[in-house]
Formats: C-alpha cells, structure tokens, sequence
C-alpha cells in the first residue's frame, strides 16, 4: 500500500523541469514590464521637463512682448504729456505779451482817459503796478520757453524713436532670451535649432509686427479721410487740455468810470465808462505741426459830453473801442497763423475772434500772425505707435479680442540625454525594442502672449485683476485694448492646431 503511494506522488520523466521553465517566462516578462516601466517612467519625466521648459521660454516671450507693449503705451502718456506742457509755454508767451500791451500806457485811448476821466487813476494805477509785475516775468519767460519748448519737442522725437527701437529690440530679444531660459532651465535644452529662422516662425513674426503700426500724425496718407488721428484725438481732449489753453477769456483791471467833467468843462452830463476785456486760446494746428496761440485785450465803453446852451443841448457822444494789447505764439511752422480753426473742434482762439468785446484787437493780431516760431523742427505731433485695428468684443475669437497674436516656442533635447535602460544596464542597447524618437530628439510646444485687461478703479476690488465683463471703468465705460494704457500683462495660451500639425510636419523632415 506504502509503494503505491509513493509511486504516485513521484514526477513522470517527461513533467521533470516544467516549473523552472514557467519561472523563466515569468521572470523574462517581469524584466520586460521592469525595462519598459523604467523607460516610461524616465521618458514622462523628461517629457515633462521638456514641457515646463518649453512653458518658461513661451511665458518670456510673452512677457517680453508685454513690456513693449506697455512701453510704448507709457511712451505714448509721455508724449502727450510734453505736448501739453508744449502748448502751455505757447500760451504762456503769447499772454504775457499781451499782458504787456495792456498794462502799457501807450494808446490813444490812454490819452483820451488823461484827458477827459474823472477816474484816471482807476485807469493808470492798475497799468502802472501792472507794467512794474510783468516787465521782469515777460523778461524771464522771454529766455525761459523758446529752450524749453525745444528741449520739450527734442524729448518727444526722443521718445518716438525709443518706440521704435524698443519694438525691433524686443523682436531680436525674443530668440536669445527664449534660448538663454531654456538653457537655464534644464542645460541640456534649447529652443529647436533654427527654428527662429524657418517659416513656422515666420508666419507669427508676421502677425506679430502687424498687430502694432507706426503713425505719423503729420503725414495726411497715413490718417483718415476726415484728416483724424487717433494720438491727436487724446492729446486735444477736452480732460487732457486744461481751461486755460482751450478759452482763457477774463476781465482786465484798467477801468475808466463814471463821469468825465475833467475834460467836458461846464458840462451838465459828462461820462466815461471804459473797460478792457480780454480773451484768447490755443489750439493744434490742423495739419498737426504745432501749436498756434492768440491773446487779445480791447477797451470798450462810451466817452458822452453835454452842454446847456441857449439853443439847447449841444454835445458829443464816440465809442471808446480800441486794441490795448496783443499776443501771438507758436512752434512748428510759425509766421502765420494756419487758420481759424484748430484740430479737435477749437476754432477762433477761445471765441476771441467771435466775441464783438475783443474782435478788432484779435482780428489785428490774427492778420499780423503769431510772430517767430519758439521752435521748428521736430515740432507738432511725432511719430507714434497704436494697434494696427482697434479691437471690440465680437471682431475675433470668444474671449481673445483682448489679446495680442501668440509667440509659439518648440524646445528641444537629445533622446541620448535622457537616461533609460539603454544606458544604465549592460548590453541593454542590444534589445530589440525601438525607444529612438524622430530626428533623434524630444520636442514639446509651448505658446505665450500678452493681453489687455484695465484693472477695476472702484469699489472694493480696486486695483485687482476682473475679466472683460467687470472691465467697466468708473465712468461706465469699457477700456479696449490700446497702446495709450500699460494694461499690458503676460499669459500661456493654448497653442493652436495649426502649429502642432506644423511641428509634426518639420518632425519628418
């Protein structure tokens, strides 16, 4: 019974060694899930790696494409601000020589006033203390603002061109920069060799430098049709010009009243009432090369005499009207003015060559033209850069009429620098599994540009970042994208089919 047994439970000579077989299958596919494990795992890690890079180099672009934007928005601020500062010395020189034939006693109406007012001093104090105050200012401003308004024009044809430069910079930054942050990022990648040489890049330089355009104001075949301008538009707004460029109409002191029997003697009614009234403006000339001003002062009252005579009443009665005092200024063309009107809707200097009360003295100054031009060339409005289009919700994309064209970035590495199976164990390049990847190196896409978006200026949230719907400002109105706010900031974006099928394509070849 025992040998029967035993004899059953002992192997057959064919079953001898199976086991061992099965081990060995098993144990050659766990080192198989063991290599290709490994490989996947070095390979998703390299991968993403790659990415992060690729992330970086796009984000930097973008940045960079941001800060030229927002530079030339601040340039733009700049220039208008000088151009304001620009019209007020005009203005300033052409009212304070109009101060000065006003409070100058050198008009036959100053003579008739000696002659004939009961109330001359009235008349002379106010010229004399006048005189005495603005003959040392007139002096000092007369040194002052032709070197100030040529350093004011020289700093805005600076900033035009620093525009410029900066844009081509940022254009020629964008490889080295993109390159050099990969390279610090993981040293064994770069951004695809020539790839900023080759069309794909071509294609988003082109749209790039067509997003943005230089304007010159002065130079009728790049404005409307209407002659209109968008950088002159900001400059002449009524919130950027102050009221005493745009009307700076107001009563002058030298007053001749009420009687006049100084010089009517033995008359029974005598009266003299003459005041001086002034008015003036300062526009931008139409064709957009500089500012013109005009300042003038006219006395304007009634001289009236009667005498009693045994054939009755016998007198006189003439307007006491006249020019006391007239200014003139401007830089850009200068010698005459260039007409009535100004760009922006200003006509007639303040109205003085409309208001009856200082027409003739405005009418004098106006036929005689502003005189000598505080500075020539550059002059008026410069070169300047904006958007190409002025985008509005509904022109492009859901969601993107805010941002400028994406700048695409291809990183890359060699497959030999990633470390897999192949090069940690011995003969492992032997097996036949392929992990070469197509031209030998690993590449990964990253897309990147800057968008507009205005922080919010009220309200509990002031100064944070709101989407387009909360873009209202606190006038109610909605800020679009432009290159007169630095509202400018950086973003990835998604990187377009367009670009992926193109990488593949430059994969294969």
């Amino acid at each position: 019974m025992g040998k029967t047994g035993l004899a059953h439970r002992r192997s057959r000579p064919g079953q001898r060694g199976q086991a061992l077989a099965f081990a060995l299958v098993f144990l050659a596919i766990g080192g198989l899930a063991l290599y290709l494990a490994f490989n996947a795992s070095q390979l998703t890690s390299a991968k993403t790696k790659l990415q992060n890079t690729a992330d970086a180099a796009a984000y930097s672009a973008a940045v960079l494409q941001a800060r030229d934007y927002n530079f030339a928005a601040y340039a733009n601020r700049a220039m208008v601000a000088n151009q304001v500062a620009v019209a007020q010395a005009v203005s300033l020189k052409s009212w304070i020589d109009e101060l000065k034939g006003t409070y100058t006693e050198n008009t036959w109406i100053d003579t008739l006033v000696k002659i004939f007012s009961d109330g001359q001093l009235l008349w002379t104090t106010p010229k004399q203390l006048g005189k005495a105050a603005i003959t040392p200012v007139r002096s000092a401003l007369n040194t002052l603002l032709p070197p100030l308004v040529t350093g004011l024009d020289d700093i805005i044809a600076a900033l035009s061109m620093a525009q410029r430069a900066y844009h081509a910079g940022t254009i020629a930054a964008v490889p080295l920069v993109t390159d050099e942050v990969a390279k610090r990022n993981q040293p064994d990648s770069t951004v695809s060799s020539g790839y900023f040489l080759g069309p794909r890049y071509g294609v988003q330089l082109a749209r790039w430098t067509k997003f943005t355009t230089v304007t010159d104001p002065q130079n009728p075949k790049q404005g409307s049709a209407t002659g209109k301008d968008r950088f002159a538009d900001v400059t002449t707004d009524g919130t950027t010009l102050d009221g005493f460029l745009k009307d700076r109409g107001s009563p002058r002191s030298p007053t001749a009243v009420p009687t006049a029997y100084k010089g009517c003697k033995g008359a029974v009614v005598a009266i003299m009432v003459t005041v001086v009234t002034h008015d003036g403006g300062t526009h931008l000339r139409r064709d957009k090369k500089g500012w013109e001003a005009l300042d003038a002062s006219q006395a304007n009252g009634t001289l009236a005499c009667v005498w009693a005579t045994p054939a009755g009443p016998v007198g006189f009665a003439i307007p006491t009207v006249s020019s006391v005092g007239r200014g003139g200024a401007a830089n850009g063309p200068g010698g005459r003015y260039s007409g009535r009107s100004g760009y922006g809707g200003y006509s007639n200097f303040g109205g003085s060559l409309l208001n009856p009360l200082t027409l003739i003295a405005a009418q004098m100054q106006y036929s005689s033209g502003p005189g000598k031009t505080l500075h020539n060339k550059p002059a008026g409005l410069q070169e300047y850069a904006d958007l190409s289009n002025q985008p509005k919700p509904g022109t492009g994309p859901v969601d993107d009429f805010n941002r400028a064209p994406s700048i695409t970035i291809e990183a890359q590495r060699q497959d030999t620098s990633v470390v897999t199976s192949s090069r940690v164990l011995p003969g492992g390049d032997r097996l036949t599994l392929d992990g070469r990847m197509a031209g030998g190196m690993m590449r990964a896409l990253a897309s990147g540009s800057a968008y507009f978006i205005r922080p919010t200026d009220s309200g509990g949230m002031a100064g944070a970042l709101r989407s387009a719907a909360g873009w209202r400002r606190a006038d109610s109105r909605i800020e679009y994208p432009s290159l007169f706010n630095p509202y400018w900031q950086a973003s990835l974006t998604q990187t377009s089919d367009l670009e992926r099928v193109a990488a593949i394509a430059a994969q294969g070849n």
